[in-house]
């Protein structure tokens, strides 16, 4: 959906009742609307970007707002899928050879830890939104071609200064939290005319939509805990 599309959605909502506030403040809160959610969400994109050993560092789309986990594109291989294992009375046995490669390939592991030679990655977001920051990586697994990069989305504006929102996530959380914010700047211009005498529903109006934006503010944070618990790992 485009900002127009919101904007008629939002007047379609309100039928029968025609909206006093003029369709550039609307506009404008929309604008709000996704700049809030472009700062505080957490909806989940995945990418997969050109990388190999030789690489230190990539650019990745403007649309990648942060990055939270980078997964290198070679897997590593188990060594259970190239040793035999037998099946005792239910009970999985290792030959003596599996066992000793596994203490190995588990002490190599810890090594590569010490000597500082395991995989890392640092992302350096860019000052600009529309420009995409830099993802900083350092021993890359050899044949490795690309890395899985795990991140938050931001939602970008096109050559027309316009949006185009389709995932369902954003959208269903952006359509209320846009009505909420015209609710308030509703009943507000309604408030003032009931001073002059003009009985009418604002300030119950102006309230309601005070409470949906707190609670689509505690819904899009807690979307984001997810974040949180990759950061631990």
């Amino acid at each position: 959906m485009t900002k127009r599309d919101i904007l008629d959605w939002v007047r379609q909502e309100f039928t029968p009742v025609e909206l006093v506030t003029p369709d550039s403040t609307i506009l404008q809160i929309i604008d709000n609307a996704v700049r809030y959610l472009n700062s505080y969400s957490a909806f989940k994109v995945t990418s997969m970007v050109a990388a190999s050993p030789s690489t230190t560092r990539v650019q990745l789309g403007a649309d990648i707002k942060t990055v939270v986990k980078v997964i290198p594109g070679q897997p590593p291989v188990s060594i259970l899928m190239n040793y035999p294992t037998w099946s005792l009375l239910g009970i999985a046995v290792l030959d003596n050879v599996t066992s000793d490669l596994m203490l190995m390939t588990e002490s190599f592991k810890n090594y590569k830890y010490y000597i500082g030679s395991d995989f890392r990655w640092n992302f350096e977001p860019s000052t600009d939104p529309s420009v995409g920051g830099y993802l900083y990586f350092s021993n890359v697994p050899e044949g490795s071609t690309a890395l899985c990069v795990v991140g938050t989305k931001r939602i970008l504006k096109d050559e027309n200064d316009d949006y185009s929102v389709t995932d369902e996530f954003s959208l269903n959380w952006l359509l209320p939290y846009v009505k909420a914010l015209v609710k308030q700047a509703e009943g507000n211009t309604l408030r003032k005319t009931d001073v002059i005498g003009i009985k009418n529903d604002g300030d119950s109006l102006y309230k309601e939509g005070i409470d949906e934006q707190k609670e689509l503010k505690t819904q899009l944070n807690e979307s984001g805990r997810w974040v949180a618990l990759v950061k631990r790992f």
